[in-house]
């Protein structure tokens, strides 16, 4: 006689016999659902990170907050005006990332993304406010719209933390940065790599 095994990973069958005779058939939906959970990327509300910008000489600082699951609102900088108030060159960012997809690898869950929003150059101390076209009081800032793509890493610590890491490209245009008392160019290019702790 001729035995069949079959693999456990398939359908578990109920003999359950039903009231008009015959019998059911169950499924191992509990335990697939339960798989399917796992797949899905950690839901991440909000991280501060910091790292490397071509915007600036002094680390870049970003805080990010997601109120919806694939978009975010940001603001990076080098913290002018309250960390610190040297009159360095810098530009500092504001923008909406839009999340695309989401793969898993063993180094953890990748997530390319889009942003969009405005930056604010500035070649001396910043002052409140932003100016968009112009060259501010004092001819040292000016704002402008900005637009990027990017790479983020979310790798599970516990307790509903992650460590978070993103690469990230974008170009601005200043149309009076011209203007500035230290002349920089419209179009500005930039890019970056922080790291740190989300929840």
């Amino acid at each position: 006689m001729t035995h069949l095994r079959l693999p456990k990973c398939l359908l578990v069958l109920a003999l359950a016999p039903l009231p008009g005779g015959g019998f059911a058939v169950a499924e191992e939906s509990p335990v697939g659902v339960a798989e399917d959970r796992r797949e899905e990327p950690p839901r991440n509300y909000g991280n501060l990170r910091a790292g490397a910008s071509t915007s600036g000489r002094r680390p870049s600082i970003c805080l990010e907050l997601s109120p919806v699951a694939r978009l975010g609102v940001e603001a990076c900088g080098t913290g002018s005006g309250f960390l610190h108030r040297d009159p360095e060159p810098e530009i500092a960012h504001f923008r909406a990332n839009l999340t695309l997809t989401s793969w898993r690898t063993r180094f953890g869950w990748f997530q390319p993304r889009l942003s969009a929003g405005f930056a604010e150059l500035q070649v001396g101390e910043d002052s409140s406010g932003f100016d968009f076209g112009g060259s501010g009081p004092t001819g040292v800032e000016t704002a402008g719209p900005e637009a990027g793509a990017s790479l983020r890493a979310l790798l599970p610590i516990s307790s509903g933390f992650e460590f978070v890491g993103e690469l990230g490209f974008s170009a601005a245009y200043f149309s009076a940065a011209p203007q500035l008392i230290k002349p920089q160019a419209r179009f500005q290019p930039s890019a970056s790599l922080t790291f740190g702790v989300g929840f």
